[in-house]
C-alpha cells in the first residue's frame, strides 16, 4: 500500500520539477521592441475650454490674445507659429481706448502634448518677441502652462 501512495507523489514531484519547466530561463531573441510614437490630432484649448487646430486667432490665457497666426509646424511635439500678441485686458492701459490695445509680434511655441483618449492637447506655450524686448505687460504670459481637458 505504501508503494502505491508513493508512486503518485513521485510522479507529481517529477512533473513539477521537470515537466513543462523552463530550461535555463527565458530566452530573448532580437532587439527589444521600441515604443511606437503616437500620431493623431493635436489641439490647443482657449481660455473658454474650446479646442482648436491651427487657429488663426486664439485667446490662450485670460490676458493675452494671439492673432494673425501663421503656423509652420503643427501636430508634432512642438507647434511653431508667428503672430501678434495683444494685451487683451489692457493691463498696460489701452492708449486709444479699447479699439487699439497694445500688441507686439511674437514667435509662438506650443509644446508638451498631453494625450486624452484618441487626441492630444498642447499643455505649454512660450512667446518670444520678434523684436525684443517684450512689453512689460507680457511678463507672466511669455512662458505659461495651458489648460488641458480632464482625462
Amino acid at each position: 500500500m505504501r508503494l502505491r501512495r508513493g508512486v503518485p507523489c513521485a510522479v507529481l514531484a517529477a512533473c513539477l520539477t521537470g515537466c513543462g519547466g523552463v530550461d535555463g530561463g527565458v530566452r530573448v531573441e532580437g532587439k527589444a521592441p521600441t515604443a511606437i510614437p503616437w500620431t493623431g490630432p493635436v489641439y490647443v484649448t482657449d481660455w473658454y475650454g474650446r479646442a482648436w487646430q491651427r487657429p488663426m486667432e486664439v485667446l490662450p490665457t485670460r490676458r493675452v490674445s494671439l492673432d494673425e497666426l501663421t503656423w509652420r509646424v503643427w501636430g508634432s511635439s512642438r507647434a511653431l507659429a508667428t503672430g501678434v500678441a495683444t494685451d487683451f485686458t489692457c493691463v498696460s492701459g489701452c492708449p486709444d481706448g479699447d479699439d487699439n490695445p497694445p500688441s507686439y509680434r511674437v514667435e509662438v511655441v506650443l509644446s508638451n502634448p498631453v494625450r486624452r483618449g484618441d487626441v492630444a492637447f498642447y499643455s505649454h506655450m512660450t512667446l518670444t518677441p520678434v523684436h525684443p524686448p517684450a512689453p512689460f505687460w507680457a511678463s507672466g504670459s511669455n512662458d505659461t502652462d495651458l489648460d488641458v481637458p480632464d482625462a
